[in-house]
């Protein structure tokens, strides 16, 4: 009988079913997969997967359970087993596609994509995959608390639109602009009441209004858009270089060249909507007031087409001090670069010096 180095459940997650698919690799590298049927996406459902797991793995090897990120789907089911001992590994939708593409396979099913992950899940011999931990209840608030936020930033654009209109009409309704105002007033005072309870949550939290305080000494940075990048990045919890930060928020570029054809550049905006749309307002003011970032977008602008192409490379450069700020936990310094400079400048004389005294 062969012996089985590794096994991996893969589960491909939607609103109301979980499609379940088993794997295992021996140590003569075959893999063997064993399907159940689809259970529910609720409590009854996780209960059954247990009682399956329990009689189907092997308890001297390892388990590793691999899901796609389908927004909050796939929560329940990381939470419990995550509860119960097993490690969890949630991968974003672009890492499972790719790999989906590289198995050339046309066909596309629930079971077919649960297999998929499993045998993702079992890479885990060849490249290091990061396991999961639910991220603390203060971040998921601030998360859920800055995406209600944005909707009714939204709504709000919307209802001036409409109220726009109908007060530049010619046979427009009173009424109807009353009841567009009373809207109006209605959606402005729950932002204002999410804005308020996102500072109450925060200034409960000594550690996270800290670090907080680390992103906003930057000038330009404003407490609701420090707020949104934490919740929205839950932390930086799964963020581990600037590189990886830049491909969540959609800031990474996309190179189109070939031979002597060269196309031109762009962001991939395959990421998180929500950080880009919170950094546009704090980058246009950084343009003004900050000095480095200042003279950043003004050796930019000239080389680009238009200037929202310097001030998006503003927002990348924002989004990645605020990182750096919230990890070091340090204070942003202004003369940081010159600081740099001379530093290196100082080193090099060093080293001259040195290098004249052995030659002498």
């Amino acid at each position: 009988m062969e012996k089985r180095l590794k096994q991996c459940l893969g589960i491909d997650v939607s609103k109301l079913n979980l499609s379940l698919s088993l794997g295992f690799l021996t140590d003569k590298l075959n893999k063997e997969f064993i399907s159940h049927p689809d259970v529910p996406n609720d409590l009854s459902g996780y209960k059954e997967l247990l009682k399956w797991l329990r009689k189907s793995v092997d308890a001297s090897v390892e388990l590793l359970v691999v899901m796609e990120a389908t927004g909050v789907y796939h929560q329940g089911i990381a939470h419990y087993l995550h509860s119960k001992g097993y490690s969890v590994c949630v991968m974003q939708s672009g890492r499972v596609k790719s790999y989906a593409r590289s198995l050339d396979q046309r066909s596309k099913t629930d079971a077919l994509d649960s297999k998929m992950l499993g045998m993702l899940g079992m890479l885990g011999l060849e490249r290091s995959i990061r396991l999961w931990e639910p991220p603390s209840e203060e971040l998921q608030r601030l998360k859920a608390l800055s995406r209600e936020r944005s909707s009714l930033l939204k709504d709000r654009t919307i209802e001036n639109n409409r109220q726009g209109a109908i007060s530049s009409s010619v046979y427009r309704n009173a009424k109807a602009l009353k009841r567009h105002k009373n809207r109006l007033k209605l959606i402005n005072g729950q932002i204002g009441s999410i804005e308020e309870e996102m500072q109450d949550l925060i200034s409960k939290n000594k550690v996270l209004r800290n670090k907080i305080g680390f992103m906003m000494s930057i000038p330009g940075i404003s407490f609701i858009s420090a707020a949104t990048v934490i919740g929205e990045t839950l932390g930086f919890a799964s963020i581990v270089n600037a590189k990886q930060l830049t491909s969540y928020a959609g800031y990474d570029v996309v190179l189109r060249e070939s031979g002597n054809f060269k196309g031109k550049t762009r962001i991939s905006k395959k990421g998180n909507s929500h950080i880009r749309a919170v950094l546009h307002m704090p980058s246009m003011t950084c343009v003004r007031c900050n000095p480095t970032l200042k003279q950043f977008y003004n050796r930019l602008k000239p080389k680009k087409a238009k200037p929202l192409v310097a001030l998006i490379a503003v927002q990348r450069k924002l989004l990645i001090l605020m990182y750096t700020l919230w990890k070091n936990e340090e204070f942003y310094d202004a003369d940081f670069e010159t600081k740099k400079q001379q530093k290196r400048e100082a080193l090099a004389a060093q080293d001259n010096n040195l290098i004249a005294q052995l030659v002498s």
